[in-house]
């Protein structure tokens, strides 16, 4: 079985400047996974098969789109773990949503802001009996997890207690292998996606692509998420370029400078940012090389952004690290 052990970024920090916004943060996220569980009862991804015989890449884009692998999910305050039996499927929905999620919540800092707690989000809102609305407060939603592959594992349910009922209907979940999920949640800083030398064994070479080394005497590995980012929120077209622009232009980069930008000077979140600045690049620019084979017009488009935004430019040896290149 492969384990994710996943949690969100930054959540004890917002508690204590904006607990609105962290509820927010926290719903918004378990909604997606909602609204993708019920899709896909309603809309079998059979169903569109069929109806959609040579749409090979709809198809693909519908699979990744759903949460058909996760066949177990606890959600526990700002985590979940997530578990499933097909490795490659699992690891393709898993970085979708991450992806999915960080581009739909971060669109409402695409235009530079000064106070990060009173950017709104349009996306979100609440109404209310006597008619009024509140939007909710914009966060990134970002993860940093842990996934790893192996038998020990279980899933279970347990007694909880709910308004002084004891009930057996919570699952809960044990065994070495989500615990070496959880440790490698741990590994580093910032939204990273880190697997150990279990996962690089159970996937085929077109996960393997979006896999780097970390560190290859401890076998601590990395999915690159923000790849999948290329390909999430409705790009299914044959023009994978389009693509490309779109993510350096809007989806992904200028939100992504913006956050850096704002945190720079904060010594605790900065090294995150900046780990999101450098995995937003990277991921796009190994999307370029792999469907474009531009990686070199996708360093030129990025740099001369961040150029104008005084960031440090970047260089094809972003592109080291990934397996079939080690």
């Amino acid at each position: 079985m492969i384990v994710a052990f996943i949690d969100l970024l930054g959540f004890s920090r917002l508690l204590k400047e904006n607990i609105e916004a962290a509820v927010d943060n926290m719903n918004s996220f378990n909604n997606v996974i909602k609204t993708r569980f019920i899709d896909d009862k309603c809309h079998p991804i059979d169903e569109y098969k069929k109806n959609y015989l040579n749409d090979v890449k709809l198809h693909q884009f519908v699979e990744k789109s759903s949460i058909t692998a996760f066949e177990q999910m606890i959600s526990f305050s700002d985590s979940m773990v997530l578990g499933g039996t097909d490795c490659n499927m699992f690891i393709k929905q898993l970085t979708n949503f991450i992806a999915t999620v960080y581009i739909e919540y971060s669109g409402p800092f695409k235009k530079p802001f000064s106070n990060i707690h009173a950017v709104t989000s349009h996306k979100v809102a609440e109404g209310y009996r006597d008619g009024s609305i509140r939007y909710h407060r914009a966060f990134p939603i970002l993860f940093r997890g842990g996934v790893s592959v192996g038998n020990n594992v279980n899933f279970f349910d347990e007694y909880h207690i709910k308004d002084s009922e004891l009930k057996q209907s919570s699952l809960n979940v044990m065994g070495t292998t989500y615990l070496s999920a959880v440790k490698l949640e741990g590994v580093g800083k910032g939204p990273r996606l880190f697997c150990d030398k279990t996962v690089v064994d159970a996937v085929d070479d077109e996960i393997k692509k979006a896999i780097k080394v970390v560190d290859k005497e401890k076998e601590i590995y990395e999915i690159i998420w923000t790849i999948e980012g290329c390909e999430a929120t409705g790009c299914y077209t044959s023009d994978k370029w389009s693509n490309v622009l779109d993510r350096i232009t809007d989806k992904m980069l200028p939100s992504t400078i913006n956050l850096y930008k704002y945190y720079k000077n904060d010594e605790t979140l900065k090294p995150q940012y900046k780990e999101l600045l450098s995995l937003v690049c990277e991921g796009i620019i190994k999307y370029a090389q792999d469907e474009c084979n531009r990686a070199s017009d996708a360093i030129n488009s990025i740099n001369r952004i961040l150029d104008k935004e005084q960031i440090t430019l970047i260089d094809k040896s972003i592109l080291n690290g990934f397996l079939e290149y080690v």
